[in-house]
């Protein structure tokens, strides 16, 4: 087996290698469909079992190094002996010590840490819920995760886009780890190679690319990437829902693209500078016209205005801006609000508006994360600017 190169020699070989992949129903944690799980491919009459992301470092040691940098591999992450699991030296806030006064010693595993939150795992496996219980990393704070759910009685089913090899089972068990709450087991805690490669132990004997999954490059991110195929973009509180990069892309006039026409898929874009390699492709490259007939402030880069944070993953900064840069490009230039008629929401608030024909974003979405809204004086604290100077601006701004 040879040296994995850099991702740009790995994003051409990104063919159409799905091939048992295409039947699966794509959905995300917390959606109505069920999340793609590659675990099992049978090829040449051999079933592909997982070996673990050691044995694929030994041949592809820049791919597991680049990985190591990214959020991927920390959505779960085991507590062993009472010490606070470790984290890239990139991550904004390390979690302090546990919710409620608990020790390390009372916590076998953190789900996330990396990029926008935390939650905790009790010794028996359940999800730790209450009034501040989950850690928010962009401003050092504790929220709410399940009030409703007495602590100790929420069982730990996220696995099939937290771990690699998930296998969901249910009260009766089998429990990874023997605890009760675990209601499935894995290969790996997080995500790592073989979650979206698939099971390595035919690859690792014939070491041939026949026998391992290469993907297409949308297929494996787009299983844990959304939230419900098939259905709208999902809102709440004014932002749409985390985890639906695929239904915004989708909805976003750029379904022809796959994830890694973009993306390299080994390496994380979330902290600024980490992984310079992590973008394969700007937006200039595809809209050089644009990007030259900017009629705003130099320096501003296409994502300000064409994906901002309209999606909530832990916090919202302000009503205007959340945490979590929304794939969705388009901006309605009109002079409307995100939940005025016509705006970035249904009437009810549950869904992205795509009666159009497509998603766009609104202008207080756009420009409120540098300029305020005279009508509730928040938003970016610079100048203020009503929805109607914001639009006339905008309108033409390419031109």
């Amino acid at each position: 087996m040879k040296r994995s190169t850099k991702s740009s020699a790995w994003l051409t070989v990104l063919a159409g290698v799905v091939g048992p992949l295409s039947g699966f129903l794509l959905g995300g944690c917390g959606g109505n469909g069920s999340p793609l799980s590659i675990a099992g491919i049978t090829q040449g009459g051999a079933s592909r079992q997982y070996v673990g992301s050691e044995k694929c470092k030994t041949c592809h040691p820049q791919a597991y190094a680049d990985e190591q940098n990214m959020g991927h591999p920390y959505k779960l992450n085991k507590v062993t002996n009472g010490v606070r699991p470790t984290f890239p030296s990139q991550v904004k806030s390390m979690i302090p010590n546990p919710p409620g006064g608990k020790s390390w010693n009372d916590i076998s595993y953190v789900i996330g840490g990396y990029g926008w939150k935390a939650r905790f795992i009790d010794q028996q496996g359940y999800i730790i819920t209450g009034s501040s219980v989950q850690y928010n990393l962009e401003n050092r704070t504790w929220s709410a995760y399940e009030t409703a759910t007495p602590e100790g009685t929420k069982p730990y089913d996220c696995g099939a886009c937290h771990t690699t090899g998930w296998v969901a089972t249910g009260a009766d068990g089998p429990h990874q780890d023997n605890l009760p709450g675990m209601y499935g087991t894995w290969s790996e805690p997080g995500v790592r190679c073989e979650a979206c490669h698939g099971g390595g132990s035919v690859h690792v004997v014939t070491q041939s690319r026949a026998d391992i999954n290469l993907g297409d490059g949308k297929t494996e991110c787009a299983g844990c990437h959304n939230r419900s195929a098939n259905l709208p973009i999902e809102a709440s509180g004014g932002f749409i829902q985390h985890h639906e990069q695929w239904e915004e892309l989708s909805a976003a006039g750029h379904s022809a693209l796959k994830c890694t026409d973009c993306h390299d898929p080994h390496q994380g874009p979330h902290y600024e500078g980490a992984q310079p390699g992590a973008l394969v492709r700007q937006c200039s490259d595809c809209h050089p016209r644009q990007a030259s007939a900017n009629n705003h402030l130099a320096g501003l880069a296409c994502e300000d205005c064409h994906m901002p944070k309209a999606s909530k993953s832990a916090i919202k900064i302000n009503d205007f801006q959340a945490d979590l840069h929304t794939h969705l490009f388009a901006i309605n230039t009109n002079p409307v609000g995100k939940n005025g008629p016509g705006g970035f929401l249904t009437a009810d608030g549950k869904f992205v508006d795509t009666s159009s024909g497509k998603g766009a974003v609104t202008l207080d979405l756009v420009c409120y994360g540098c300029h305020t809204d005279p009508l509730t004086s928040t938003g970016g604290g610079g100048s203020q600017r009503t929805l109607a100077e914001l639009s006339a601006k905008a309108t033409g701004i390419h031109d």
